[in-house]
């Protein structure tokens, strides 16, 4: 099998999104190659992406695939979710979301030896009887993959594939597309974060806001070019304020914000956390670090009150045991939150302005005539983030990046007591990641808001919080450790 052998072309390529295009000359594709593409939110990588994965997509000029191609994305990862939920999409009189297609019955695929060594290698195996809605976005990013790789592509191409995935799946997934090259297949990832190029990459392109390959070519040219020595040592201008809070809540008294005891959340025969015992108190920021699956998000689930098991639990939120008569609204006034499972509800057509005004209300949407108050600060908002030309764009039609640092304005916007951040950074390009940590820095140095902070990346650094809360796997599943500093 020649490894020099053409996969995919295309010349004079145009891709028309929004008010601007993405024009690509030339782009060449052959079997053995690894390609990984960098490029700014906004700038064209998802639709590049769909247009190799083999998507239709309106476009002009000439492309020409010779293999077959699959593509694993955000999108396909928000698809695989809403078909579950279609499929069957009741609540049950028990409260629990009804069970859903199984982790088994998903992979279309005859030789089931070859899909549990995928399943074995990427640490999975035991979900193969959870149901798909009830995987992490980790875990389901991991099937998505493997489902990618049963079906034995030429073309691989992999959308933020490390973004979800704790430290230990990267190194998986590394080695899994080490192998595949062996195989000679052509692999295409699209990147935020340079220091997660692989290195089996053999190709290096990245595409600029204005919509073009800025540089492009065999991985050890690119690296010593100017160009792309620039984007190795960028740095924003640090923010030093951000705009104020418009409301005049009564403070919280509370000197504990959320007090869980002995805390147990299990689905079917899935225990998530078990004899839990932890203490938010007012005023305090954590990291929070575990593997996929290990029952991060479930826990802030519970803060947002989001989670129904919370009444047969020993849970406080703001002063107040689950269960005795406070309402959603009561809890949600005090948070929040930015999380992949809260971006994949966010379904409404509204324009960028009104996703922030729609933090003021905490709802999906605007049911009311915003204040001119209200109008003025989400604007500042968007001024902060370079977004002000956005602002009457639909959200369903901005990039998943864009759209995630919506969702992260809209989160700030009332200065929340406690501000929920879930893998925040899913997305997002170096500029708006650098953004994203310099607001979150502010509001921690105020005093007003306590953070909650997940993320797989030690390198997401913000000064003020110090504290960490670490899921540890154990025999008998996870143990949490605690390191609070006074």
């Amino acid at each position: 099998m020649k490894t020099d052998k053409i996969l995919f072309l295309c010349q004079d390529l145009t891709i028309v999104n929004r008010k601007s295009c993405l024009k690509i000359p030339n782009f060449l594709l052959k079997r053995g190659e690894t390609w990984v593409i960098l490029g700014q939110n906004g700038a064209g990588k998802s639709q590049f992406a769909q247009i190799l994965g083999g998507k239709k997509i309106d476009f002009c000029g000439k492309v020409k695939s010779f293999g077959r191609s699959v593509l694993v994305s955000f999108e396909k990862i928000n698809e695989t979710i809403e078909n579950d939920r279609q499929d069957d999409a009741y609540i049950s009189e028990s409260n629990f979301l009804s069970p859903g297609q199984k982790v088994c019955d998903f992979f279309k695929i005859s030789n089931l030896r070859i899909l549990d060594e995928f399943m074995q290698k990427f640490n999975i195996f035991h979900t193969r009887n959870t149901s798909i809605r009830h995987l992490s976005t980790g875990e389901l990013a991991k099937i998505l993959i493997i489902a990618a790789l049963c079906e034995n592509p030429d073309i691989l191409v992999l959308d933020e594939p490390f973004d979800g995935l704790d430290t230990k799946s990267c190194g998986e997934l590394l080695q899994i597309i080490e192998n595949f090259i062996d195989k000679k297949v052509a692999v295409i990832m699209f990147l935020n974060r340079i220091q997660e190029i692989p290195a089996c990459a053999s190709h290096l392109a990245f595409i600029e806001k204005e919509r073009s390959f800025l540089v492009a070519g065999k991985r050890e040219i690119v690296e010593k070019s100017k160009k792309f020595q620039r984007l190795l040592h960028f740095q924003n201008e640090k923010i030093q304020e951000i705009p104020q809070k418009i409301t005049q809540d009564s403070p919280i008294l509370y000197e504990n914000y959320a007090v869980l005891k002995n805390v147990c959340i299990k689905y079917g025969e899935k225990i998530v956390l078990d004899n839990l015992n932890w203490t938010l108190k007012r005023g305090e920021h954590w990291y929070i670090f575990g593997p996929n699956g290990c029952g991060k998000s479930t826990l802030l689930s519970i803060i947002s009150g989001d989670n129904p098991q919370s009444f047969a639990n020993d849970i406080e939120l703001f002063g107040k045991k689950r269960g005795q008569g406070e309402t959603i609204w009561e809890i949600k006034k005090n948070v929040g939150i930015v999380s992949t499972l809260f971006h994949r509800d966010y379904r409404v057509s509204i324009s960028a302005l009104n996703v922030i005004i729609s933090g003021f209300h905490d709802t999906i949407g605007i049911y009311k005539k915003p204040s001119l108050s209200e109008i003025h600060a989400a604007n500042r908002w968007l001024e902060l983030a370079a977004m002000k030309n956005a602002a009457k764009e639909s959200f369903a039609n901005l990039s998943y990046g864009e759209q995630r640092l919506l969702l992260i304005l809209r989160a700030m916007v009332k200065h929340p007591p406690i501000l929920i951040l879930d893998e925040p950074c899913f997305g997002l390009d170096p500029f708006n990641r650098e953004l994203v940590l310099n607001l979150v820095e502010i509001l921690a140095s105020s005093n007003t808001t306590s953070v909650l902070f997940v993320s797989h990346h030690e390198e997401d650094v913000i000064k003020n919080i110090k504290n960490r809360l670490e899921f540890v796997q154990s025999k008998n599943g996870y143990d949490i450790i605690e390191k609070r500093i006074n």
